[in-house]
């Protein structure tokens, strides 16, 4: 932490004076790490452990940690250096659908002083699927995507798939690719691999144009994975430019309104003069 500080004096060679002031803050209760992370595949319970630690020279005890949501358990507290270093053991119990659920833990400990004190910390709890797909989701392709199939030159409109095994003792090859409910050879299916058994990349690319404004479709990627036998995502491709802006229509009386700052018009005021008739011609009479 810096501050400044301008100080006031008599010497009128020198009125002010400034002053840098440094300090340093320290947290009477370290937590490592920072944030928890519990990952694991569906379906079995997760556990971490934290270390709590002081940071200051107060000695330090801890005598309990609370979840505030409740989606995780506090296990075994454990001394690992009297008054100085603490071990916190957290469960996460078992779910049925994947997904991700936070958490913060309150831990209170009470130091040398006589005071209680707390810190939180960051929980966060990933039931993985035995598959996981990264993007999750679906496989958009806008417009501006796919107005530049047929350009020369232009980069071929493609999206790439991740998938990836949550166990490293499963694992897993890629059996069979299909595009359902979709015109056929409009997407064009490619797969390689990054690592056999654990990673592969599916790569889904747009064709040609079409006439119709949006198309959807079902990829359906098979495998042998006992527990996910398919992992399927929703395509949508979007086709035409997009609508023009409507064309803003003049107003009459703009045309002949003058221009602000302008000075106006002075129109001729004095009447207009009346023109005399033509005299009528003489006639001669007949001799």
């Amino acid at each position: 932490m810096r501050k400044y500080a301008t100080v006031s004096c008599n010497d009128p060679k020198r009125p002010t004076i400034r002053l840098n002031i440094g300090g340093k803050l320290l947290q009477v209760l370290k937590v490592q790490p920072t944030a928890l992370n519990l990952r694991g595949p569906l379906g079995s319970e997760h556990n971490g452990e934290f270390t709590v630690s002081k940071g200051t020279d107060l000695d330090i005890t801890v005598i309990g940690a609370t979840a505030q949501k409740k989606q995780v358990s506090v296990g075994e507290i454990r001394e690992v250096e009297a008054g100085s270093s603490y071990a916190i053991e957290v469960y996460a119990p078992s779910a049925l659908v994947p997904g991700m659920v936070r958490d913060a833990l309150t831990v209170e400990a009470m130091c040398s002083d006589g005071k209680v004190r707390t810190t939180v910390i960051q929980v966060t709890i990933d039931h993985q699927a035995p598959i996981t797909m990264i993007p999750r989701g679906n496989v958009v392709f806008q417009r501006r995507d796919t107005a530049r199939l047929g350009s020369p030159g232009a980069a071929p409109v493609r999206r790439d798939l991740q998938l990836m095994g949550t166990d490293p003792k499963t694992p897993f090859t890629i059996t069979g690719i299909e595009v359902t409910d979709a015109p056929e050879g409009l997407f064009k299916i490619s797969q390689r691999t990054i690592q056999p058994g654990q990673r592969y990349v599916v790569s889904i690319e747009v064709t040609e144009q079409r006439k119709e404004r949006s198309i959807r479709g079902q990829l359906k990627i098979k495998t042998d994975h006992p527990d996910m036998p398919e992992v399927a995502a929703r395509i949508y491709a979007q086709f035409g430019a997009a609508a023009a802006l409507p064309t803003p229509r003049p107003n009459p009386g703009a045309q002949n309104r003058p221009k602000q700052g302008s000075s106006p018009v002075k129109l001729d005021k004095r009447p207009t003069p009346k023109t005399k008739p033509a005299p009528a011609p003489k006639v001669k009479p007949a001799g």
